[in-house]
C-alpha cells in the first residue's frame, strides 16, 4: 500500500518516556482511567468465569492480564474489530490514513460498530511507520493488543511499561484472522465468544463458497504492483491470502513453492520473474487510485501476465473494500464480502 505519512522522530524517545512516567505517576496516586486525556471510558461486558489471570506467550514475551481490562487500546490491523465485536469500545486505535474517513481516521464498519455500541468515538493516533507510544501512554490503557502489528522489541517494551501488551504470535504481520480474533477475545476474558465469532465467521465464508463453485479450486495469486515495476505476492498466513483459500481457491504453485524471507508476508518476484505467475488462474491486486492503475496496466511486465491479458483479473480501486479483504474481521467480512466475491467469480468464470 501506499506509504503513511512520516511523523518526526526528534525527541520521540524522550516524550515517551516521559508520557510513560506521567502515567505511572497518575497509577501511584491512584487515578483512575476515566481521567486520562481523551479517548472513551470503556463498558466492557463481564468476562467468562475464571478467565483472569490469563497468560498469553507471544514472539516478543510473556503477558499475564490478571484482571478483566476496561481501557483497551489497540495497534495495527483488525484487533479494533474484534474488541468491538465482543461489545467494548476501544479507548484507542490507530487512525487509518489510506482508507478510514479524513476526519476520524475510522473505517466505516469500525465507526458503525461504536455507534452501535453507543459508545464514544476512541481516540485514533498514529502507528505506522512508527508507533506514537507518547500518544498511547495518555489514554492510560490497561491493555494494549498488537496482535496484528509490526511492533519491534523496544516499542514492545515501551508499552509493556505502560499496560500489558500482547504481540503477534510468531511473526510481525503474518497471523491468520482465527488466531488473531481468538488471542484478543482471550486477553479480553471473552475466548469462548471469540471462538463463536470464528465459528459464525468461518460459516459466513463457508456459505458463500458454497453459493459460488466457480471458485473451487481456481488458482490464485495476490500481488501489488507498483508503478516503478516492482511486483510483490503475499504469501500464505496473510489474511487475504488466507481468505481466497478459505473461499475454497488454492493459492498458485508458483507462488505458494517461494521461499519466504523471515519476518515478512509477501515475496517480491522482481519484474524479470513475472513469468512465474503463468500457473495463476485469477490475479488479485489494488490500486491507490486510477492514475497508479493507468501506469502500471501499461507497464509491459505487468501486462503480459497471462491472467491480466484474458481478464482473470481483480483491480480493487475501493480503497475500504481493499482494506476490509485485507484484514478478514468479524466486522469487515460481512461489510465487504458481499461485494468482493462477485468480483472473484467474473474473474474466474474468465479463466475457464
Amino acid at each position: 500500500m501506499s506509504a503513511r505519512p512520516r511523523r518526526s522522530t526528534v525527541g520521540r524517545r524522550a516524550r515517551a518516556a516521559a508520557a510513560v512516567a506521567a502515567v505511572a505517576l497518575l497509577a501511584a496516586c491512584g487515578a483512575g482511567g476515566g481521567e486520562a486525556e481523551d479517548g472513551a471510558e470503556s463498558s466492557a461486558p463481564a468476562a467468562e468465569a475464571d478467565a483472569f489471570p490469563v497468560t498469553i506467550e507471544h514472539a516478543l514475551g510473556t503477558t499475564e492480564i490478571t484482571e478483566q481490562p476496561e481501557r483497551v487500546v489497540t495497534i495495527g490491523w483488525g484487533s479494533q474489530d474484534t474488541v468491538l465485536a465482543l461489545g467494548i469500545v476501544p479507548v484507542g486505535v490507530p487512525a487509518d490514513t489510506w482508507a478510514g474517513d479524513p476526519d476520524t481516521g475510522l473505517l466505516p464498519w469500525t465507526a458503525e460498530e461504536v455507534e452501535e455500541l453507543g459508545g464514544e468515538a476512541p481516540t485514533t493516533f498514529i502507528d505506522m511507520p512508527e508507533v506514537d507510544v507518547e500518544e498511547i501512554a495518555l489514554l492510560a490503557p490497561d491493555l494494549v493488543l498488537a496482535t496484528y502489528s509490526g511492533i519491534t522489541a523496544e516499542v514492545y517494551e515501551q508499552l509493556s511499561a505502560i499496560a500489558p501488551t500482547v504481540a503477534y504470535p510468531d511473526q510481525p504481520w503474518l497471523v491468520s484472522w482465527q488466531d488473531q480474533t481468538v488471542i484478543n477475545g482471550t486477553a479480553l476474558g471473552r475466548k469462548a465468544d471469540a471462538e463463536k465469532l470464528v465459528e459464525e465467521m468461518t460459516q459466513t465464508i463457508a456459505t458463500a463458497a458454497e453459493a459460488n463453485p466457480t471458485l473451487e479450486g481456481k488458482t490464485f495469486a495476490y500481488v501489488y504492483a507498483s508503478p516503478d515495476g516492482t511486483l510483490g505476492a503475499y504469501v500464505a498466513g496473510d489474511p487475504r491470502v488466507d481468505l481466497l483459500t478459505d473461499l475454497g481457491m488454492v493459492l498458485a504453485p508458483s507462488i505458494d513453492e517461494l521461499e519466504v524471507p523471515a519476518g515478512t508476508f509477501y515475496v517480491d518476484l522482481g519484474t524479470e520473474n513475472t513469468d512465474l505467475l503463468a500457473d495463476v488462474d485469477v490475479l488479485v491486486t489494488f490500486f491507490n487510485d486510477e492514475a497508479e492503475q493507468a501506469t502500471v496496466e501499461g507497464l509491459g511486465t505487468f501486462s503480459s501476465i497471462p491472467a491480466v491479458q484474458r481478464g482473470s483479473y481483480v483491480a480493487l480501486l475501493d480503497r475500504q473494500l481493499g482494506m476490509a479483504m485485507s484484514t478478514t474481521t468479524a466486522l469487515s467480512l460481512p461489510w465487504g464480502l458481499e461485494e468482493f466475491v462477485p468480483q472473484l467469480v467474473t474473474a474466474a468464470e474468465a479463466a475457464e
